[in-house]
């Protein structure tokens, strides 16, 4: 809080340049520790108990959530003093969960929760490069790590950051449709909180990516819309009222997006039969 003050004060006194001359000194150590210590943020419905176990978050922890704000602003400000370092260290700490003596669950966490808090910051070439690392470690690990807790959390994370990131997903098409696959497999799992964070993610990503999802793609590849139909079919029978409903609201949003009537009048018929 003493850091978000400080913060607080050089921006209202326009004095960020000051702020900068004395952050050089603290900026490498700052940006380790504000990682390690970042708090849950309010999309993560898992969470793990006393025992080790991990269970769905029954209630919102708000104290959690008013904690990653102040960090997230905190982060935000340093990141783009040294955007570079950053990317760095973030990558580093990621790598190093694949070995078996440095792997944590809850490094995991602050490692993604941090990637998450940090969208928006870089330019669209160098977000793509950071992000595409990020997600083809974060899926290494998902296919690495054993047990059902371990894959719930990596599950958890993968979810969280593309959730963060729908400018990326909307300019690489190849991802989107890796992330979609992934998000129906994760509706499929019986992990609490599992489910609904991948209902709660589709729906973020219908929404904000409703136009590249119905759209062709490069050698007139279907629309990404016409599987998506397919697998929602496929996954209902494993998922609770509320979570179907979530589906049909990002379902919708993708095809109103549809310009081309005779296309729409299809996929809504399509749809019709699933939901029916």
């Amino acid at each position: 809080e003493w850091w978000d003050f400080f913060i607080s004060y050089f921006e209202k006194k326009e004095s960020f340049s000051s702020f900068k001359i004395f952050s050089d000194f603290l900026f490498p150590d700052l940006v380790i520790i504000l990682i390690g210590r970042m708090a849950k943020p309010e999309e993560i419905l898992i969470r793990e108990n006393e025992t080790g176990e991990i269970i769905r978050e029954k209630t919102k922890d708000t104290d959690s959530n008013v904690l990653y704000k102040k960090i997230k602003k905190v982060l935000n400000i340093l990141v783009q003093l040294d955007r570079k370092f950053a990317q760095h260290i973030i990558l580093k700490k990621l790598s190093l969960q694949f070995e078996k003596k440095n792997w944590s669950r809850k490094k995991l966490n602050t490692i993604c929760w941090s990637v998450g808090s940090i969208s928006g910051i870089f330019p669209l070439e160098e977000e793509k490069n950071f992000l595409v690392n990020i997600i083809k470690d974060l899926l290494y690990l998902c296919e690495l790590k054993k047990g059902k807790d371990n894959k719930a959390v990596i599950a958890s994370n993968i979810m969280f950051v593309v959730g963060a990131y729908p400018q990326f997903l909307q300019h690489h098409w190849k991802f989107l449709k890796t992330v979609l696959e992934k998000l129906f497999e994760f509706m499929r799992e019986s992990h609490p909180g599992v489910q609904d964070m991948a209902c709660d993610t589709f729906l973020k990503i219908g929404k904000s990516c409703a136009k590249k999802i119905s759209s062709f793609f490069e050698n007139d590849q279907p629309p990404l819309i016409e599987n998506i139909i397919n697998k929602i079919e496929e996954v209902m029978i494993f998922l609770e009222f509320r979570q179907k409903a979530q589906l049909l609201e990002g379902l919708s949003s993708i095809l109103i997006s549809i310009e081309n009537f005779a296309q729409k009048k299809i996929l809504y018929f399509k749809n019709f039969r699933t939901f029916k």
